[in-house]
């Protein structure tokens, strides 16, 4: 009976453990700490058509977006992480203005702009350049990857940008480099883009592979 007993006991705390480090939360601690790191994840467009480990049918190979793997990643760097399980129906405007206010609850209560950072894959990307051109702080953080197309840049010359940028490519990706949005800005910071050679075409931004994590984490 104790036997019976550990094992219902060792698989009901597994199960917590388990929803503890896998877990989605689009609101803020209720307790801000103002030392601590706030990272704001944008998922890609797959998430949002089919849902958490989605595929795109047309590139099996690049094999399920794994939406909670990423957001432990990112977790396990010391990051707070807010993210959003995004909805087709829903227009971006609402993140935009969502997090935008969130990210001015953070500034506040004291939290240093250098402790958040916006991060956006692929079509996450455009609703964290909109959060920058909306609260026009050139002290915070930004993340694009896999962002760009030729001829992306044409989306975004009505706004203005502000804040430090990170742009991660793949050189194996159909996608491009960025640079193109970032020319000619007067309210950036600063700008850096690297390239990452995995060979994993667009499929690099599906896992939480260390090797855009940490550039995020050094950034």
């Amino acid at each position: 009976m104790k036997s019976v007993i550990r094992l219902v006991l060792y698989f009901n705390l597994s199960l917590i453990a388990t929803a503890n480090a896998q877990s989605i939360s689009s609101y803020l601690p209720e307790k801000i700490i103002k030392t601590e790191k706030f990272l704001f994840y944008l998922h890609g467009g797959v998430v949002t058509e089919r849902g958490n480990n989605g595929i795109v049918e047309s590139v099996p190979e690049w094999g399920p977006y794994e939406y909670l793997n990423i957001l432990d990643s990112l977790r396990s760097r010391g990051f707070n992480i807010i993210s959003e399980n995004r909805k087709p129906e829903i227009d971006d405007s609402v993140y935009v203005n969502k997090i935008t206010k969130q990210i001015d609850s953070l500034l506040k209560a004291e939290v240093s702009p250098r402790n958040i950072m916006v991060v956006g894959a692929s079509a996450g990307s455009s609703i964290a350049l909109r959060v920058s051109a909306k609260l026009k702080n050139n002290k915070l953080k930004y993340v694009v990857m896999g962002a760009c197309w030729p001829d992306t840049y044409k989306e975004y010359l009505d706004i203005e940008l502000y804040g430090h940028f990170l742009s991660i490519i793949e050189s194996s990706d159909p996608h491009g480099t960025c640079s193109a949005i970032f020319r000619r800005r007067k309210h950036i910071a600063s700008i850096k883009e690297i390239t990452l050679h995995t060979g994993l075409s667009h499929g690099f931004i599906f896992k939480g592979y260390k090797e855009w994590i940490d550039p995020i984490k050094n950034f």
